[in-house]
């Protein structure tokens, strides 16, 4: 159950240091707790940034998915109001011309 140091010795005899848990798999990322735009220093969500609003866009000009961007579902809510208020108001374009 514990994150050990494990040593293995190969045919060259030079040792290599691993991570490995209980099924000997490697760790390769952990998961960011916690909304990106709920934080108090966060930047508000407002049609008027169309910077913050790009983040939260695909290549295509499609709104990202929370599972994606690991938003809330008050702030995906929020996001994409913003994102067709600045749309209408022809601060975003609706789709992005690949070239």
């Amino acid at each position: 159950m514990t994150i050990e140091n494990v040593t293995d010795v190969r045919s060259d005899a030079r040792p290599v240091n691993r991570t490995a848990d209980r099924n000997n798999k490697k760790i390769f990322f952990k998961r960011r707790k916690g909304c990106p735009l709920s934080m108090p220093d966060s930047p508000k969500v407002d049609y008027k940034n169309p910077e913050l609003l790009l983040k939260f866009t695909s290549d295509g000009g499609r709104e990202l998915p929370r599972r994606i961007t690991y938003v809330c579902p008050k702030k995906q809510r929020e996001l994409k109001k913003a994102i067709k208020r600045a749309r209408h108001l022809a601060l975003l374009p609706f789709v992005f011309q690949v070239r």
